[in-house]
């Protein structure tokens, strides 16, 4: 069978054979996502052509080991791309940290492989154990857009061996994990590949570790979900989110269908969020469905529903007084565990002007009633329609989250309320669809840095009913006998998975959840930095005050080089086309690693000082 990748998968219990506990990541995450319409065979034939020529020894291997951006989306499974032979996997990061080691396999003959980590030795005798190094492979998905199939690598799917018919390619994604007390230094080791049964061949891996531990960013990092059904599912997916760099989550308000609290299930949420240990106490909470409205997919014309939202139940006293209960009632709930609420009256208000009066007046109530609650609202749809959003909720919220970057009208905001908190949300694009995965990290990172903004988040984390958004999937159950799905053209018909695949539970990533997660890295990287220039005499030490100390060297080459890295990034955004690339600029592959080790150099400049 000569399909695009993968001729079959035999996707088993795990990727490696684990010694002793592992990391918290890789205990949360999810094997193999689930099968359904949205995560079809991509049905694309085709082989990948080696270049240069095989060498005699990837000839008697029976393949070649490829390097290439871990960021870098190619479309038809990594067929059109030329990549270089990889003769080492390195990266240097901080103790405590995950991140991404990428490889190919260019199978010049059809096999069956198998990849195993080592310990990494480090100085000293310390070691990064074997356990710390989660593989997984890529699998790819055929989506559409504009009519048009597209083959993208998608979701990284744990395995114990992988199949890869003659010419074609896999992807492998080493996510290592840094102990938060490993010593400063270069520790090395292997990956063990293995074709066959027969001769493995060693893929050298190298993580150095930096003498410092990276900070935390004055900014608020989340993204949006619908919660899963049960609260130890909910536990997980809010570790998962932590662990991906967000300091703050969300639960879904559960109601009845009269719109009242039920309380005894809010409160499990509330216990599950509280031990999530998010480090910024904070929750965002949504309030409006079946309180003070009700979801239309049938919209109603007669108040100028243009399509499926949420339509607001008409004003009384009595809906005032359920509305202001429940949210006091959640505010108490709340910091019974030492956390602050964030309600959110509305969604996109100013995008759908018939719920413009009922936002406002929810907005005005909770400001008279419960003034110590905190208020936000998503915006930037008006603004793009002609409605002057900024004179809409003037004087209403604490925290404006934009899907737009339009300066202008947000210095409005911010002049009218110097404490308003600027956002930003919803310009990655679509979590699994067509297009580049840098937008997210973009987004999470140097872009919101530049754009001084308070928090970011992003649409979706997971949601049942939007699949083309999701950054991450559920892990499905496998039956005994059920085809294993291939990494680039889906069902195979080879093999049979085996019941012990997954009993369901944890989320499986997509790379674009993996960018995130550097992308907070990123303004972590940029805000130790900024810390330490700081200590140096203040942020802007000797810039033209009487008697200012001189600064030192690798102070000046620190701000020099912020400056210079601020200067290359470009704050816009774009509308809705393309949004599967995102809706901000982001830099080309490879780029964002230039930066952040420009800026992990100049820390350690700063503190042989």
């Amino acid at each position: 069978m000569n399909r695009s990748g993968i001729a079959a998968m035999a996707l088993l219990s795990s990727a490696v054979a684990w010694a002793g506990e592992k990391p918290e990541q890789f205990m949360v995450w999810g094997s193999r996502a689930v099968t359904d319409a949205y995560l079809a065979d991509p049905g694309i034939a085709g082989t990948a052509e080696l270049k240069p020529a095989p060498t005699k020894t990837e000839k008697s291997l029976g393949y070649a080991v490829l390097s290439g951006p871990a960021f870098a989306l190619s479309g038809s499974g990594d067929l059109s791309a030329t990549l270089p032979r990889c003769a080492t996997l390195d990266v240097k990061d901080c103790p405590g940290q995950y991140g991404p080691l990428v490889f190919w396999i260019h199978s010049i003959k059809e096999g069956e492989y198998v990849i195993a980590a080592g310990d990494l030795s480090g100085p000293g005798g310390r070691t990064i154990p074997a356990g710390n190094l989660d593989v997984r492979v890529v699998r790819s998905v055929a989506l559409t857009k504009d009519g048009r199939k597209e083959v993208v690598p998608l979701l990284l799917e744990s395995f114990d061996r992988v199949r890869v018919s003659a010419n074609a390619r896999a992807r492998f994604w080493v996510t290592y994990s840094i102990p938060a007390d490993a010593g400063p230094g270069m520790y090395t080791g292997k990956l063990r590949i293995t074709r066959n049964g027969g001769y493995a061949s060693a893929l050298p891996v190298s993580i150095g570790v930096y003498p410092f531990k990276l900070a935390e960013p004055d900014i608020c990092f989340y993204i949006y979900h619908e919660d899963p059904d049960t609260p130890a599912e909910l536990a997980r997916w809010l570790a998962d989110q932590r662990l991906h760099g967000m300091n703050m989550g969300l639960v879904s308000v559960p109601v009845t269908r009269e719109g009242d609290l039920k309380l005894d299930e809010l409160r499990v949420k509330l216990d599950e969020y509280a031990r999530a240990g998010f480090p910024r106490k904070l929750i965002h909470l949504d309030l409006w469905n079946r309180i003070t409205a009700e979801w239309l997919n049938d919209p109603d014309k007669t108040i100028g529903m243009w399509g499926p939202w949420f339509r607001y139940y008409p004003f009384s006293d009595d809906l005032d007084r359920r509305f202001v209960s429940a949210v006091k009632t959640i505010r108490d709930e709340c910091r019974a565990r030492g956390m602050e609420p964030i309600i959110e009256s509305g969604d996109e208000a100013g995008s759908h002007d018939w719920t413009i009066p009922a936002v406002r007046h929810y907005n005005e109530l909770l400001k008279k009633e419960v003034p110590d609650v905190i208020r936000e609202l998503t915006v930037g749809g008006g603004w793009a329609g002609g409605i002057p959003e900024h004179e809409r909720f003037k004087g209403l919220l604490n925290i404006w989250t934009t899907n737009r970057w339009l300066p202008d009208k947000l210095e409005i905001v911010r002049r009218d309320d110097p404490k308003a908190v600027i956002q930003l949300y919803n310009m990655a694009g679509p979590g699994s669809g067509p297009g580049g995965v840098l937008a997210p990290r973009a987004l999470y990172g140097f872009y919101g840095w530049k754009a001084k903004v308070g928090g970011v988040t992003q649409w979706v984390y997971h949601h049942p009913g939007t699949p083309e958004h999701n950054y991450a999937w559920p892990a499905g159950a496998s039956k005994a006998g059920a085809s294993p799905a291939s990494l680039d053209s889906g069902a195979s018909k080879a093999g049979a998975s085996p019941a012990s695949l997954d009993s369901g539970g944890g989320m499986v990533p997509t790379i674009r959840w993996e960018a995130v997660r550097e992308g907070v890295k990123d303004r972590r990287y940029v805000a130790t930095l900024e810390r330490m220039l700081a200590a140096k005499n203040g942020p802007a030490a000797g810039a033209g005050k009487a008697n200012a100390p001189p600064a030192s060297p690798a102070v000046d080459e620190a701000r020099a080089l912020l400056d210079s890295i601020a200067a290359k990034i470009e704050l816009k955004h774009e509308d809705y086309d393309p949004v599967s690339g995102g809706r901000i600029p982001a830099a080309a592959p490879g780029v964002y690693e230039e930066w952040r080790a420009g800026i992990a150099a100049a820390i350690v400049r700063l503190l042989r000082e």
